[in-house]
């Protein structure tokens, strides 16, 4: 008989039901009697019923909360769960609101009213069904059960287990104290179909007790235990032939996808004919994509802006962008047109800084364009003179009307398909979706499959479609037509020394080269030519420094007035926001073991 029962307790898989921690509690209360029923019923399900005897004592309480262990660790895959339904709870004095949730591998079973305390002598009965918690032997079955749970910070005075079964029960045992421990129960009787167990005796906080009954083979279907699978990256990223080849086939369907994507909505156009015809626009006006291959063609030389459009027209088109370089370029533009002088302020000390004053200059204002009216009255909105560091923090919004100027500016030349900025903005967010979508597809993929690699690549398309939105603003033939002759005047403006000649008797040719030059990034390239030369320019009349001219050290300040206005210009207000130092705190970071107790 020993023999027979060791091999039993050893097979078993132990679940505690009784179990948690004591919220609150104090050395006052205690349990007066708990009694647990068990039917084992005909398909091995357990009906349990619970009569606890709860005194509070003094202390003012909401009710009792029942911690169930319901997951175990079963092996290196898999964990042993026991399911509990059927959940109902009464009680003759107290309120027997119930909220049932999940925690950490428990079933948290809290009983009472959060608007109503309680205190002294109630009584509680709990009932509830729990599947899979019968194990199998080649002899018999047998129910192994923590009919109280170690974890009880309250005393227990009384405790009476009684089991009932659908055939007669073989054999039983008892075992109570402390966890591990091998202290036999006070008794521990069966007759027919019906085992009975008791303490015998007081059980202290943190004892248990333990019963085993063992039935016939066949008086129940064959206990299964229930197993789920634990998770794990290794298994839920797993990687075998069929997942690469499906992994690898989904990466090319999207990759297929955004490739078409982009060959239909993010080439430019060009006219079609001849290279001149390309540049100058074909006859009827046909067009077609632009062959792979020639995206960074060019026009033959031109000396002049084509058209005479503007630098901040030159940056938008160039690089499908209107941004702050644009805009600073503009200023410059406007300056030397006479339409404002700039005077800069130079720095005076070790914590000082180079500072520039704008002034407003009356000019025909009728040639201004309308993102070029919209940037002098932004800048000059509270007088005809400001300096550039007093517009920090305050220009970003007249920035976003400038900068939506300037790509409306660009729309009105046809110059693009649909306004670049919104095309970003609309196949970004696409992209996001598709992350995001594609984060969801692995998550739900890895948790419940081993197929988590199969959805990394509707991720990495998600993310590459992110990154391809800024290349799908598509230019229009004519707006192409004018990049390429663009291109051409670049390429003058960056061989500059060879090409002097040509401007030799053309009035004031480096300022008004000037802005284009700061939009091309050749502004150093463009002062050297003339330098080289021995020229050197008029500038007087628009900017004011505090050095004598020469070409390099104007161009490090115009570099210099286009990076700082650019960045004054475009900042923002600082936002406000509470330390994490504060006052707060985290709830906690441990967590409590089966049993119960009062809330």
């Amino acid at each position: 008989m020993r023999r027979i029962l060791l091999s039993t307790f050893a097979a078993a898989a132990l679940l505690a039901l009784l179990g948690g921690s004591a919220a609150g509690q104090t050395v006052g209360e205690i349990i007066h009697s708990y009694v647990v029923e068990i039917r084992i019923l005909d398909d091995g399900d357990l009906a349990v019923m619970e009569t606890i005897e709860y005194d509070f004592g003094p202390e003012l309480r909401h009710g009792i909360f029942r911690t169930i262990p319901t997951r175990f660790h079963h092996d290196d895959v898999y964990d042993r769960v026991y399911p509990i339904r059927d959940v109902g709870v009464e009680s003759p004095t107290a309120p027997s609101d119930v909220e049932i949730s999940d925690e950490g591998g428990s079933t948290v079973i809290r009983v009472g009213d959060p608007e109503v305390e309680i205190s002294g002598r109630h009584t509680y009965t709990l009932s509830y069904r729990v599947e899979g918690a019968l194990n199998a032997f080649d002899e018999h079955d047998e129910l192994y059960w923590n009919a109280i749970g170690d974890e009880w910070q309250a005393p227990i005075e009384r405790v009476r287990v009684v089991v009932g079964a659908p055939a007669e029960v073989q054999r039983v045992a008892c075992f109570q104290g402390w966890e591990g421990g091998t202290d036999v129960c006070g008794s521990a009787a069966f007759a027919g179909r019906t085992a009975r167990f008791s303490a015998g005796r007081t059980l202290q906080a943190y004892e248990g007790l333990t019963i085993v009954v063992a039935i016939s083979k066949g008086t129940v279907p064959e206990p299964s235990p229930i197993l789920e699978e634990r998770w794990s990256a290794g298994r839920a990223f797993s990687l075998d032939g069929t997942k690469i080849a499906a992994a690898i086939a989904v990466t090319g369907l999207l990759g297929g996808l955004l490739g078409r994507l982009w060959w239909r909505e993010g080439r430019d156009r060009r006219f079609m004919g001849s290279q001149i015809d390309q540049v100058m626009g074909s006859p009827g006006g046909e067009s077609e994509p632009v062959p792979l291959g020639e995206g960074d063609a060019e026009a033959p030389v031109e000396f002049a802006p084509p058209h005479n459009v503007r630098p901040g027209q030159i940056g938008t088109l160039l690089d499908e962008r209107a941004n702050v370089i644009d805009v600073t370029a503009t200023i410059v533009d406007l300056a030397g047109r006479g339409f404002l002088l700039i005077q800069e302020i130079p720095d005076t000390g070790l914590f000082s800084k180079t500072d520039w004053t704008l002034i407003r200059l009356e000019g025909a204002e009728s040639e201004l364009l309308a993102y070029e009216r919209k940037l002098l009255d932004g800048l000059f909105r509270d007088g005809n003179e400001v300096k550039v560091s007093e517009l920090k923090t305050t220009f970003s919004d007249r920035l976003h009307r400038v900068e939506n100027a300037l790509y409306s500016d660009a729309m009105r030349q046809k110059w693009f398909r649909v306004r670049p900025d919104r095309v970003r903005l609309r196949w970004a967010g696409a992209g996001v979706f598709l992350l995001v979508a594609g984060a969801a597809v692995t998550f739900v993929l890895a948790r419940w499959t081993h197929w988590g690699i199969v959805g990394i690549p509707v991720i990495v398309a998600g993310l590459a479609l992110s990154l391809m939105a800024r290349q799908m603003p598509a230019r229009t033939a004519k707006g192409t037509a004018m990049l390429r002759r663009i291109r051409g005047f670049r390429r003058v403006i960056a061989t500059a020394e060879q090409h002097m000649a040509r401007w030799a008797e053309e009035e004031n040719v480096f300022t008004r080269y000037l802005p284009y030059a700061i939009v091309f990034g050749l502004t150093k390239k463009w002062a050297q030519a003339f330098e080289d030369l021995g020229l050197e320019p008029d500038t007087s009349s628009w900017y004011v420094g505090p050095r004598m001219f020469t070409a390099a050290a104007f161009a490090d300040s115009i570099d210099g007035f286009a990076v700082t206005t650019g960045g004054t210009l475009a900042s923002t207000p600082a936002s406000s926001g509470s330390s994490g130092f504060g006052g707060g705190g985290s709830s906690g970071g441990g967590g409590g073991g089966g049993g119960g107790g009062s809330w």
